[in-house]
């Protein structure tokens, strides 16, 4: 995905995670990232791209909205660490909640491990992520939020 900071590229992990891979290219194959927003940027910890139903400021085709509501299972991996550059699925304290929303680590978080789903790692933009760790934040809850808003130009698929 890209935005005024520059280009993340995400790789994705099919064999450990597929329902969750398969969810998330869809969503990018149906335009679902364009416009939306990294709403958290926490430093150190998580920077968290914004459910595609409540962060896009392009409207949404019914198509995008089904899909966009659609939850994936829990993908639990023993094997893979929520450390920097990890891509880890959000979702709400129950299991199964998951929808489209999803954070990129900043830092190490093992207390992430077994409670979310790893399904990539960024391969290429590691500096952009470190751009965000920068900007100026504010506390709103349990989040740390940027005070200007973070726009995803554009998320494309560049392999299928």
């Amino acid at each position: 995905g890209e935005n005024k900071y520059g280009e993340v590229v995400l790789g994705f992990y099919p064999s450990v995670a597929p329902v969750t891979v398969a969810h998330i290219l869809q969503l990018v194959r149906l335009g679902g990232y364009n416009t939306n927003e990294i709403f958290r940027v926490d430093k150190g910890f998580v920077a968290q791209v914004q459910g595609v139903d409540g962060g896009r400021r392009a409207p949404m085709s019914k198509g995008l909205r089904a899909v966009a509501k659609q939850t994936v299972p829990d993908e639990f991996s023993s094997t893979l660490q929520h450390k920097r550059g990890v891509l880890s699925m959000g979702k709400f304290e129950e299991p199964h909640t998951g929808t489209s929303s999803f954070s990129m680590l900043l830092g190490d978080a093992p207390s992430l491990d077994g409670k979310y789903t790893i399904f990539g790692r960024v391969v290429a933009g590691d500096h952009v992520l470190s751009q965000l760790e920068q900007l100026e934040t504010r506390r709103e809850g349990i989040f740390v939020k940027p005070k200007e808003r973070v726009e995803v130009v554009s998320a494309v698929l560049m392999h299928a």
